[in-house]
């Protein structure tokens, strides 16, 4: 009975070690899944620690330098671990923002090849070493392997596989249980569900799966994925044209019923409202929309979204849905607009 009871203890032991949350500053939480893999977040993104025989791996930076260092520190310095390489697995800020802040500490930096495409086109700094579409990566006796599945929340997202863990990093390709959609304003809808598809034909044995954003999970989180952008597959969801340059000549356009500004809001009825950055258009019409004076965050209930490329000589329809609850804002001038969309709705509704 002693030994039994002792086993018990030890086992309630090693229950609680895993999952527990390790606060390196106010923004930055390290969170243990295995006795080799550890999520990093920071205000809500995510990404992972890999550590087998001190060395280490990291994929995804939190959004800011201060917070990038803090988790090299902690890594090098807590755990004692020699930093191998550092992956991004995507071009937007909450996943390599650190990037240079990686490559002054003299840590190996990885991107998928169209990562570092864009990194180069936006002027960000741009990862040392490229693979497309996979690259298997030795840390101590294991291995990770990352890999590019298709067009998702961007035109590069991978994902990151740990084999000796059964752990999948689904990054921003893979969305947690909150029923938002997610930022689209760089997102390739009708790819989206395809790619998780593919995601789950490769990885679906995982028993751990890390999205990008939000709670981990197991596979299921993949099949939720797949469903929240399946109906994007069709053609009412998503419709791809080319429109003449000339229709769309403003950089900010408002045409609506009333306008009347209400302290720090102002309140658009039956509006259609046009905002662009330097890759983009962004069309809302709704029964109300509501901002700040000076435009520079959108929320609306319902209506529809248009989101259109940017060209030379024209402009092409990349997203036309029907939604609730949308929010708009610039995030800055790399990023540009930030469309981020609780549901979409029946377009023939």
């Amino acid at each position: 009975m002693k030994k039994i009871i002792t086993l018990l203890f030890v086992l309630a032991q090693t229950i609680n070690l895993f999952g527990q949350n390790h606060r390196i500053s106010d923004k930055l939480v390290i969170t243990q899944l295995t006795d080799k893999t550890y999520i990093h977040t920071c205000n809500n993104g995510n990404g992972i620690i890999f550590i087998s025989n001190n060395q280490a791996l990291i994929i995804s930076t939190p959004d800011s330098d201060i917070e990038t260092q803090n988790l090299i520190d902690w890594v090098t310095n807590e755990k004692k671990s020699q930093i191998v390489a550092y992956v991004a697995d995507r071009w937007h800020p909450d996943a390599m923002e650190g990037l240079d802040v990686v490559q002054q500490n003299g840590i190996k930096t990885y991107a998928c090849e169209l990562t570092r495409q864009i990194a180069k086109t936006k002027g960000l700094p741009v990862a040392e070493f490229g693979f497309y579409p996979k690259i298997e990566i030795q840390v101590g006796t294991e291995k990770v392997v990352c890999n590019y599945l298709g067009e998702a929340h961007t035109k590069d997202g991978i994902v990151a596989w740990i084999p000796c863990e059964q752990i999948l990093f689904g990054g921003n390709e893979i969305r947690n249980f909150n029923g938002w959609i997610g930022n689209i304003g760089d997102a390739c809808l009708g790819k989206w569900s395809e790619t998780a598809e593919k995601i789950r034909n490769e990885y679906g044995s995982a028993q751990i799966v890390v999205p990008g954003h939000g709670e981990y999970g197991g596979p299921e989180l993949i099949d939720y994925t797949i469903k929240l952008y399946e109906t994007c597959k069709t053609e009412t969801g998503v419709n791809n044209k080319n429109i003449p340059l000339q229709t769309i000549k403003d950089v900010f356009y408002v045409k609506a019923e009333s306008d009347i500004t209400n302290g720090e809001k102002r309140i658009l009825k039956n509006a259609v409202v046009v905002v662009r950055d330097s890759a983009k258009y962004v069309k809302i019409e709704s029964p109300e929309i509501v901002s700040r004076p000076d435009m520079s965050r959108l929320s609306s209930e319902l209506g529809r979204l248009k989101i259109y490329d940017k060209n030379q000589d024209s402009v092409t329809l990349r997203i036309d849905v029907n939604f609730k609850n949308l929010n708009i804002y610039k995030l800055d001038d790399y990023v540009g607009l930030v469309v981020i969309l609780r549901e979409i709705t029946d377009n023939n509704q």
